[in-house]
């Protein structure tokens, strides 16, 4: 009996412990105390990219580059890519969504080449990504933290769909006056 509440002592010293050994704050993680190339501690951004409602947040790196600049431009791309598979994520899973719960199967070719147009747009479209922080860190790595406003993603969604709509429109117009022109051919013929 005694070696059981030894057992049950040991291990709830060492839950006590494990709790205790948690950081309170960002300032007592270990993380917080690297110093990078700069003199600056690791950003609390570089363990977790801020979330938030309305902008989205993508931490870009630069690294193997010769020089600071070219690191920059590295990272910023690595950022851009980020962003870019992030929009086409949402659109693919928004219009997979609208297919499947909409139960509009009937035209999915057009809904697909709508979906590719919304993605080249808005991959095409960067205004509003904006550098917020960096940090090097200690081998020299640039680590950027940018932002996009998500409300940009949802009006290039917006302009897409109007511009897709005209040019459904116009090649449905296309072909009812081909048609139409076909039509016309055949009724020549009768009245040689």
């Amino acid at each position: 009996m005694k070696k059981l509440c030894m057992v049950w002592l040991a291990l709830a010293a060492l839950v006590v412990v494990g709790c205790k050994s948690k950081p309170e704050s960002y300032e007592d993680d270990p993380r917080s105390k690297i110093i990078g190339a700069e003199g600056i501690p690791r950003p609390e951004w570089m363990n977790r990219t801020p979330k938030s409602d309305s902008i989205y947040y993508v931490v870009g790196d630069g690294r193997d580059a010769s020089t600071d600049t070219v690191k920059r431009n590295l990272a910023r791309a690595d950022a851009l890519a980020k962003l870019s598979q992030w929009k086409s994520a949402v659109v693919a899973d928004t219009m997979k969504n609208y297919i499947e719960e909409g139960g509009t199967i009937g035209n999915t070719q057009t809904l697909m080449r709508f979906e590719q147009a919304t993605v080249t747009r808005s991959t095409a479209n960067v205004s509003g990504f904006d550098q917020e922080e960096y940090w090097v860190d200690q081998a020299g790595v640039y680590h950027i933290l940018y932002s996009y406003p998500k409300n940009n993603l949802a009006n290039d969604f917006k302009a897409t769909v109007s511009e897709f709509q005209r040019n459904e429109a116009a090649a449905f117009a296309e072909f009812k006056a081909d048609e139409a022109f076909r039509y016309l051919e055949t009724q020549l013929d009768k009245h040689e």
